[in-house]
């Protein structure tokens, strides 16, 4: 949907330039980290910028814009997840893996890819409030209270959902093993 800005609206253009220099690869992977689609990640990315440059003078008074970013596309993804709720979740269109960089053999990478696919199998399985403190300290390596900050919960909370998550992907991939 496009969003039609009026001749005497005026937007500091600079700060949101400064805002998709600064962040914008950040936002991305963590779109990207959501949706495990180009599509999807693409669109969510393009949507979360767009509701950012219509509330501009919010991200200006904010005190970290960059957490203003996230919890944006955040919200958007789960409004998005809620109005899909009765479809099919979709399964990831291409792999998002980076951690077979190098093994010493074939076998060695494969099961570099099949430990790497398996996690990203338990992360996306996880409920929401634990997936996305994953995908925020893991992926876009954000602070616990930058992720408080973006979730609006307490830095404690984050950390304990932090802890939870990662007991609930150990003891998955210990099922796994079996």
């Amino acid at each position: 949907m496009l969003r039609v800005i009026k001749a005497n609206q005026t937007i500091p253009r600079c700060m949101f330039a400064e805002l998709v220099d600064d962040y914008g690869d950040s936002v991305y992977k963590f779109c990207r980290s959501l949706t495990y689609s180009k599509e999807d990640a693409d669109d969510l990315f393009q949507e979360t910028f767009l509701r950012v440059l219509e509330q501009l003078p919010k991200v200006d008074n904010s005190e970290n814009p960059k957490g203003f970013l996230f919890s944006s596309a955040l919200y958007i993804w789960k409004g998005w997840k809620r109005r899909y709720a009765r479809r099919k979740r979709l399964a990831p269109t291409e792999p998002f893996d980076e951690a077979a960089a190098g093994g010493e053999s074939m076998e060695e990478d494969f099961l570099v890819r099949e430990e790497a696919h398996i996690v990203r199998e338990l992360v996306e399985s996880l409920p929401d409030k634990f997936k996305v403190p994953v995908i925020l300290y893991y992926t876009v390596e954000m602070s616990v209270p930058d992720i408080a900050l973006s979730m609006k919960i307490p830095p404690g909370t984050v950390k304990s959902r932090l802890f939870k998550a990662r007991k609930l992907i150990e003891k998955g991939l210990k099922e796994h093993e079996e």
